[in-house]
């Protein structure tokens, strides 16, 4: 990412209403090496999205799962794009 993309993050990040638990959560983020999400299973992927959702009821947070997880199904994998249009 350029200078510029980096601060214009930096000031949407800023802008953002976040909660002191949020703000942990994103810090462990940006600073967690990328290898580590990889080593989780399924389950702990899943546990950590609802953990997230906290706010809906354990059936919507499920739904949204399912959802969320199944997003991508039927799409071809290589899609061209015309950018011209």
């Amino acid at each position: 990412m350029t200078t510029t993309a980096l601060n214009n993050l930096w000031n949407y990040l800023q802008g953002l209403s976040l909660s002191q638990s949020d703000r942990e959560w994103l810090a462990n983020k940006l600073v967690m090496p990328e290898n580590s999400v990889l080593n989780k299973t399924a389950e702990e992927r899943k546990a950590d999205f609802l953990r997230l959702a906290g706010s809906w009821s354990d059936e919507e947070g499920e739904e949204y799962y399912q959802m969320m997880k199944h997003r991508n199904d039927g799409r071809p994998a290589n899609r061209e794009i015309n950018l011209d249009d």
